[in-house]
């Protein structure tokens, strides 16, 4: 396949007409972008396409731009609680061995927020909840990830890991870090010994949590499982804070702690699942549409293609996991591959053009794009 084929007219065609390009001037590059959790857009299919176009009814794009724009303030506050909890943990050359390759944060942007109260806005409705979306403390209080962090991992071992859930531990019993929600994400027939966190681990954490919790209904771990085999811890945290003025005040955010290989596959799987369920990438941007329209097609050209797509993503994610998430960033780019079909046991059940490298390759290119035109 000629990848550079598929892209370069599409490069060209942006570059002649920059206007074409919808551009999100604030703050567009400000923080690093993160992988979407499983809540990050919402899906407008069937019934929901009804609630989409009842939101367009809501002029909320300022709405959304303002908490957007106030999120600065409870981001530093959830960056400064991981540096100040976790940087002993992080690979050093003092600390070679440590757990954690990397910690990145990043706030939704405007149309993401929108697309995500869109989604709210249609629950509420189902469950008969109030739900203003003109309303930006509505927003912020229904939307878990606005502000978001990503934990990557390069060491599993159980004693490391450990050490990770001790500082959390830690952060939590000093009150600098509110954890209102533990959700582990696994296959429901992961080996123990592929497991990020033992559960005891996990239950001490909690137990650290509901302590602080005064008055507040006790939390509990809980085990969860996707189609896909995704796996990953994610902590939901309060940030509001009594010292923030009140326009920074009711934000909440999403830590993920994941391994290294897992995350690398999660990138573009992403991508995949959003499409598969008809949702947008990075809100619909033109730089992915050659992603989308290649991906689709593809999808859709056989009734029995997206079930042995939801196979393959299932046996890439444990095919990873059996990986040692070590930091591979000293190995020759050859090595450093997502699970091919034939890895996983899919060539011949799946066109070629569905091997994750190749759709990987597509996203490259696509990120180039993105990046060069969100700065024009």
């Amino acid at each position: 396949m000629q990848i550079q084929n598929h892209i370069y007219p599409f490069l060209r065609i942006v570059g002649k007409n920059k206007n074409a390009v919808n551009n999100d001037n604030l703050k567009a590059n400000r923080y690093p972008n993160l992988s979407p959790l499983v809540r990050d857009t919402v899906s407008f299919t069937a019934s929901e396409k009804l609630n989409r176009s009842l939101l367009e009814a809501f002029d909320n794009r300022e709405t959304c731009a303002f908490v957007y724009e106030n999120a600065d303030v409870p981001s530093e506050y959830l960056k400064k609680a991981l540096r100040e909890s976790l940087t002993l943990y992080m690979v050093s050359e003092k600390n070679p061995d440590a757990p954690i390759q990397r910690i990145s944060t990043r706030v939704k942007s405007p149309d993401s927020i929108r697309e995500k109260a869109a989604g709210k806005l249609g629950s509420a409705i189902k469950s008969k909840k109030v739900f203003d979306p003109e309303n930006p403390e509505d927003i912020k209080r229904v939307c878990s990830d606005i502000i978001g962090a990503r934990v990557i991992l390069r060491q599993s071992d159980s004693n490391k890991t450990k050490e990770i859930i001790d500082a959390l531990i830690k952060e939590v019993k000093a009150g600098k870090l509110n954890i209102t929600k533990i959700e582990n994400y696994k296959p429901s027939d992961l080996p123990e010994k592929w497991e990020y966190f033992k559960i005891e681990d996990l239950q001490r954490l909690c137990k650290a949590v509901n302590e602080m919790r005064v008055g507040l209904p006790p939390i509990e771990v809980s085990q969860r499982s996707k189609e896909t085999g995704y796996m990953a811890l994610h902590l939901d945290v309060d940030l509001s804070n009594p010292e923030f003025k009140a326009k920074n005040n009711g934000y909440k955010g999403e830590i993920q702690i994941v391994g290294y290989d897992v995350a690398n596959l999660k990138e573009v799987e992403d991508f995949c699942y959003k499409l598969k369920d008809n949702k947008d990438i990075k809100s619909g941007h033109v730089a992915y549409k050659p992603f989308s329209d290649y991906f689709v097609k593809l999808l859709r050209s056989n009734p029995k293609i997206e079930d042995r797509f939801i196979e393959y993503t299932l046996k890439a994610y444990l095919y990873q996991r059996k990986k040692e998430p070590v930091d591979n960033s000293h190995r020759k780019k050859k090595d450093n591959k997502l699970p091919t079909l034939q890895e996983c046991g899919m060539e011949g059940k799946l066109p070629k053009g569905l091997d994750f490298n190749i759709l990987s390759s597509i996203k490259y290119y696509c990120d180039k794009i993105y990046d060069l035109t969100s700065k024009i």
